[in-house]
């Protein structure tokens, strides 16, 4: 993995924390593709093009009160691919539950874009699906 790679994906995570939509927008190629981790119901499977990434980011947070994302672990890999582990906290809009899960993403980076997002609820999951196992 070229730490321009990672560069470039933290770089997008940051500026999704920071609100900064259109930037990451920038950081993604045009026909990025996001696929859902199957275990999260009521969902689209995938989204596709910047517009993807608008619906995708649009899927999670909104259910939640005090939305937070916060980055526990970058994976090194040794091809176009990133690997981040991520904490997430929210409290449900509807129920008022607090609750913390783990999401990771395994982002494909060609030609200084992100091509590729796919999110998986298990780490070993993400780390088989880019061929990297701990």
């Amino acid at each position: 993995m070229s730490q321009e790679n990672v560069e470039i994906v933290r770089a997008a995570f940051d500026a999704y924390l920071r609100g900064e939509i259109d930037e990451v927008l920038r950081l993604c190629d045009e026909n990025i593709v996001v696929t859902q981790a199957p275990e999260v119901p009521g969902v689209s499977a995938q989204q596709h093009g910047h517009a993807g990434v608008l619906e995708a980011f649009a899927i999670w947070p909104e259910q939640w009160d005090d939305f937070h994302a916060e980055i526990e672990r970058v994976i090194a890999h040794p091809g176009d691919y990133v690997v981040v582990a991520t904490r997430q906290r929210g409290r449900g809009r509807q129920s008022g539950v607090e609750v913390t899960m783990e999401f990771t993403f395994a982002f494909t980076v060609r030609g200084g874009k992100i091509a590729e997002w796919r999110i998986f609820v298990q780490q070993d999951q993400a780390l088989e699906a880019v061929g990297l196992r701990e």
